[in-house]
Order: C-alpha cells, then structure tokens, then sequence
C-alpha cells in the first residue's frame, strides 16, 4: 500500500512539472510571436532620419527593432477629412513641406493641417486634437483615416511602399508607437516601444522649425 502512495506521489509531481515545462514553453513561443522586429534594412532606411537620429541620440539603447507587435485590425476611409487638400483653392501653402507623399506621389498624407494653425505673429497655435488625413490626388478625395485627442500624437510619418505607410507616434506616458497601415487590406498593425521615455520630447516642434515654423 505505501508502495502504491509513494509510486502515485512520483507521479503527480512528475505530472506538474510536465505542465510548467509546456506551459513556459508556450510563453515562451507567443513572446516570440509578439516581437515583430523592424528588421528590414530597406524597410528601417525609409524612417525618416531626423526622427530616427533623434531618438537614438536622446534614447538609450533606442532601436527600431524593438518595438513590439500589439494588434492587428481594420480601419476604414469612410469619414472625409476635416482639411483642405493641394488641389482647393484654400489649401494653405505653409503647410506644404510637411506633407508626406508616397513614392508615386499620388497620395499624401496630411498631420498638420488640422492641428496647428499661425497666428498674428507668425507662431504655431496648436489644437488639443490631431487628425490624420489621407489625400487621394488622382480622385480628389480627402479621407480621415485616425483622429487623436491630447494624449497621444503623430510624430513624423513615412510610406514603405505606394500602398503602406507608417506613422511614428508618442503619447502624453512617454511610450512610443508605431502603426502601419495597409490601404489594399485596409489593416492596420500597432505596434509599442518597450521603454518609456525619461523625458518629455520635443521632437514635433523641431520638426515644425526645420521648417520656418515659429514654435513657442
């Protein structure tokens, strides 16, 4: 009989120790899963520079590669944008150098406009909200493809390809964003930097200098 107990002992705990190791295993596995790593060197030399110099000037140990895969999901170009596109007689041309074409400079992507406008003296008044705006050229047609409140805003964007940009992003806790959005499957992929930042950025004003735009 202790024989039977000492043998059923023996064999739950070997048991358990089984289920950890599957367990961890698979841990293990979705973590890999998760980080999906922007390891394409064609793919990392289209971040724009100055963003990408930026932070890993200011960032310790700041890498592209090490922002990690959220979500995945779908948008749409349902809503019309809230701003005036190159081709309206009311577009605004301060607002030219800051919008982001796709390579075949048939659509562009709008940030700004919506955000910020100059006022009597010639600085940069800012809105609480951003909305980012797709412009369709060749169909004359503006799509609000996100809205933002306060707490989060684009930083700088960039298209990888006619069809697929990236909008680097941060937000009010220090965390960086990255999303990529595919115009053929309308998805959408979210990605988060691990790190939260040990200071407050300011890289959006100094993109806005670059470009002859007072910022206060």
């Amino acid at each position: 009989m202790k024989r039977q107990i000492i043998f059923l002992i023996f064999a739950l705990i070997f048991s358990c120790s089984e289920k950890k190791e599957h367990k961890d295993s698979s841990v293990i596995a979705s973590e890999k899963e998760m980080v999906t790593a922007i390891k394409n060197p064609e793919a990392a030399q289209k971040i724009p520079a100055d963003w990408l110099q930026y932070y890993t000037k200011h960032a310790a140990a700041f890498s592209p590669d090490r922002f990690i895969l959220l979500n995945e999901t779908k948008f749409d170009l349902n809503f019309k944008g809230h701003v005036h596109a190159i081709f309206d007689q009311n577009f605004d041309p301060v607002y030219a150098p800051f919008l982001v074409f796709n390579p075949s400079k048939t659509l562009y992507l709008d940030f700004d406009s919506y955000q910020w406008i100059l006022d009597a003296d010639g600085n940069a008044s800012f809105e609480a909200d951003q909305e980012l705006n797709l412009v369709d050229l060749k169909n004359k047609k503006v799509s609000r493809v996100a809205f933002y409140g306060p707490s989060f805003w684009i930083e700088d964007a960039y298209w990888k390809n006619d069809s697929v940009f990236v909008t680097l992003e941060n937000s009010y806790e220090r965390v960086l964003f990255m999303n990529e959005y595919d115009l053929k499957t309308l998805t959408k992929k979210s990605y988060q930097y691990p790190d939260t930042l040990n200071f407050s950025s300011d890289y959006a004003k100094l993109r806005l200098r670059k470009n002859g735009i007072k910022v206060e």
